[in-house]
């Protein structure tokens, strides 16, 4: 009885702390510059907190220049990504051993508040059972996205106004949406899908912004859907989502998708110049390998509850930091790659996804890449 009131007084904590109307407030009134946004994150500070383990984000930042971190392998990845033991007199953020703990006490400051859970969870994750079900992970990514809750009036007045112009290519779609995945086809109804996209087409219509539904807009529904606890929750992340982290994604000519492609071969040209040969001597550019990858921000590639992972982090620091997963994802295939006559083989479906360790990877990869590149990286889905 103990644990189940635990638990409902910090669901209580973290929607009160997801709150808009706090959000709004404390980043209107706070005496420290506000914590970007996730899409501009250069992820500075979050290479500063990885390597240098007393550094808290709060405190300094290193740039690119200036890092001098540990160098390895990144095809043959094997270290941990975690710390588990800093010194606590020179990291406040670890009187914070959990989330759940950092939501139960939270710091006086939200600045300060958003820095430690980017931190939790890049460090620790998100608690989830085996299936990838969290209490707290929708609460979580609200947070992050800093999604303001929606009347369930609101998407009703969009679902009823029947079917949107593109509601015919979603119907071709939504039956397809991680077909194979039985957590997922257990727990979210193709109907729910089909409404959820429908009324992002006539929400999209009646705020002017010229986007269309696009084939992959279904996949990347599919987490949200999976991890929300009503559609109606689903569809508010799943807007704001799309609408800020990769509206360039969903335009008629999906440029954001391309250029993001492109970015994934100037990055492994850059970080791994004798895998990229390889691959170009095949002529296997990322254009024919990596579409579904950058489209879906990865939500292709199973297991499901490993992508929820990788989102955690992506939601934390910014969704263009897929194409460095992406990348990641390639250098842990190196050494079959390179010895591969056919590598198309291997590229036509990614390895089961293993999210701490290419989040782990890609990390590593941003000192190696050059600032005008890395400018491109986080602007491209815009």
């Amino acid at each position: 009885m103990g644990s189940t009131s635990n638990s409902q007084l910090s669901l209580r904590r973290v929607k009160k702390f997801a709150s808009s109307s706090v959000l709004e407030s404390n980043y209107t009134n706070a005496a420290t510059p506000p914590t970007p946004n996730p899409t501009q994150n250069n992820l500075r500070t979050l290479v500063n907190i990885t390597n240098h383990p007393l550094n808290h984000p709060r405190s300094r930042s290193l740039s690119q220049s200036q890092f001098e971190g540990p160098k390895f392998p990144f095809h043959n990845q094997t270290q941990r990504f975690t710390r588990k033991s800093v010194s606590q007199a020179t990291l406040q953020v670890k009187q914070h051993a959990t989330i759940e703990s950092l939501i139960s006490n939270p710091p006086a400051s939200l600045v300060e508040s958003l820095q430690d859970l980017r931190y939790l969870i890049l460090t620790e994750g998100v608690t989830a059972d085996m299936d990838g079900n969290s209490p707290l992970r929708i609460y979580i990514w609200s947070i992050l996205l800093g999604v303001t809750p929606m009347r369930t009036g609101d998407y009703v007045s969009l679902v009823r106004r029947g079917a949107s112009s593109s509601y015919s290519k979603i119907r071709n779609d939504t039956f397809r949406t991680l077909a194979t995945d039985p957590l997922f086809r257990r727990r979210v109804s193709e109907a729910s899908l089909i409404r959820l996209l429908n009324a992002f087409q006539w929400k999209m219509r009646d705020t002017g912004v010229d986007a269309q539904y696009v084939q992959g807009m279904n996949v990347i529904a599919a987490p949200f859907l999976y991890a929300a606890r009503s559609e109606v929750e689903a569809f508010s992340l799943f807007a704001i989502f799309i609408q800020r982290e990769c509206p360039a994604y969903v335009r008629p000519t999906m440029e954001g998708v391309h250029s993001g492609l492109k970015l994934v071969d100037q990055c492994l040209e850059t970080v791994d110049p004798k895998l990229y040969a390889h691959l170009q001597s095949k002529f296997l550019s990322a254009e024919l390998y990596a579409f579904p990858s950058v489209l879906t921000l990865s939500a292709c590639t199973p297991p499901l509850p490993e992508v929820l992972k990788l989102w955690d982090f992506l939601l934390a620091y910014g969704a263009h930091l897929n194409i460095l997963c992406v990348v990641a994802q390639l250098l842990l295939m190196r050494d079959e790659l390179l010895a591969a006559q056919s590598p198309m083989k291997l590229l036509r479906q990614f390895p089961p996804l293993n999210s701490k360790t290419i989040i782990s990877v890609a990390v590593s990869l941003v000192r190696k890449i050059p600032e005008d590149l890395f400018e491109a990286l986080v602007n491209h889905a815009r």
